[in-house]
């Protein structure tokens, strides 16, 4: 397709999908965002459930996924949102499109001539979307930003709004990044008029991580997307036909204050399952992998542990789970692992305790949150799903749904084959289902 003709006119579908994610905004939030006046407006009327179970482990890759396959991690593949690097003191993310197993709700519009956009929406690097700002960081000392984001997105989109607005960014920083990415939203709404679009705002979670759960900054972020949604949607109403737009606001996950991290690599470290050289492990039969508020435990395939050393593994989880230093609310099996959604290659998966978060550093074994210099965080995500309090919520508005709607609960996973159905797309096999009472 000629992009350049295309600019500035509607000329693919009657129908228009825009997905926004507030990253880390839970259903806790709900009775602020009732009591702003663009979420206030845009509630009313609109087909909600405001109790949506995330994925496990409960963190932004797996979860965005989820969005858009209809699929559980286990299934999809993004299990996590680093890979397993472990000679890397920074492990490159899961950013490219490679990395989902099957099919999405943006290859499916495409095949049905859609025009697609997206804004840091996570995993869509190298995809096929014709507008692609995806998220993805110069990870190595001798990468440039601006270069690994061309090589991963859509060059001349990506270079259009770096000229624009490349003057609010201040690296990942908040709520910097976000005007960047919203400015991005409106201009490329008003110039590339999208069929479809993703966008992935992150001022909630960074204030999150900064300062924690209910500190005034969270608010504050929850306030300002608000002010987005409201510019957003008058957007949309200069620039199309709002009787054939859908509008879907929604959470990936909530997260939870933590007071202290636990290093599984330390112990590992420390019982010969892991061997360490300066700041790197350069050797492992075991080895823990981080998912914030769970930590998986992976064998190392190429050294093949033996029964005795997976004795002595099961020994020493059965062990710490019993011993407070070690946070460990249960420990399950790779089996249950997969059950729950998560990656059933682990051996063990270990969920942390109310106020514990694990890093895969292994100078120490723990350490307060005052005293972490990487990874700090006072609030953060990754936990069994289902803990009391720790929802988020799904919210649809317009073309194909039925005003004023509601659910008491549902699953992140069947987002996606709801709006799968909307489309009309097939998304292949899925594990959610349809939830027709929000549905035309």
């Amino acid at each position: 397709m000629n992009r350049n003709k295309s600019r500035g006119k509607k000329i693919h579908k009657d129908h228009r999908l825009i997905i926004i994610s507030l990253d880390a905004v839970g259903n806790e939030d709900m009775a602020l965002l009732k009591t702003l006046p663009h979420f206030k407006s845009l509630y009313e009327g609109a087909a909600v459930c405001e109790q949506v179970e995330s994925v496990y482990p409960s963190i932004t890759y797996p979860a965005h996924t989820s969005i858009i396959t209809g699929k559980k991690p286990i299934h999809h593949g993004v299990v996590n949102n680093t890979l397993v690097q472990p000679k890397r003191p920074k492990p490159d993310w899961m950013w490219q499109r490679k990395y989902v197993k099957g099919t999405t709700l943006y290859d499916e519009a495409i095949k049905k001539g859609y025009r697609t956009a997206a804004l840091l929406w996570p995993v869509t690097a190298k995809s096929k979307i014709q507008y692609n700002l995806p998220e993805v960081l110069a990870n190595r000392p001798w990468q440039n930003q601006i270069i690994v984001s061309a090589l991963n997105g859509t060059i001349s989109y990506e270079l259009a709004l770096l000229k624009r607005f490349g003057h609010l960014r201040d690296g990942v920083r908040q709520p910097a990044l976000d005007n960047f990415v919203h400015q991005s939203a409106l201009y490329t709404i008003e110039t590339y008029r999208p069929d479809m679009m993703l966008i992935h705002y992150t001022d909630v979670d960074t204030n999150r991580h900064i300062y924690g759960v209910h500190h005034k900054k969270a608010a504050e972020a929850l306030m300002r997307h608000d002010e987005r949604l409201g510019e957003l949607l008058a957007a949309l109403e200069k620039t199309g036909d709002m009787e054939k737009t859908t509008l879907v606001v929604l959470g990936d996950h909530y997260q939870m204050d933590v007071e202290r991290v636990v290093y599984f690599n330390y112990l590992l470290k420390e019982q010969g399952f892991l061997q360490t050289k300066g700041e790197k492990i350069v050797d492992y039969q075991f080895l823990a992998k981080n998912c914030d508020g769970s930590c998986y435990i992976y064998a190392n395939d190429k050294k093949k542990p033996g029964k005795e050393a997976y004795k002595k593994l099961t020994a020493l989880l059965e062990k710490c789970k019993s011993q407070e230093i070690y946070g460990i609310e249960q420990v399950i099996t790779g089996r249950e692992a997969g059950e729950k959604g998560a990656d059933d290659r682990c051996v063990y998966f270990i969920e942390a305790k109310k106020g514990v978060y694990y890093l895969d550093e292994f100078e120490v074994l723990t350490l307060p949150v005052k005293e972490v210099k990487r990874g700090r965080m006072k609030g953060t995500h990754g936990y069994l799903p289902e803990k009391e309090g720790y929802q988020t919520f799904f919210l649809a508005k317009g073309y194909g749904i039925r005003a004023g709607a509601s659910v008491p609960h549902m699953y992140l996973w069947d987002e996606g084959v709801t709006l799968a159905k909307l489309l009309q797309v097939d998304l292949g096999e899925v594990d959610g289902r349809v939830i027709e009472e929000f549905l035309k």
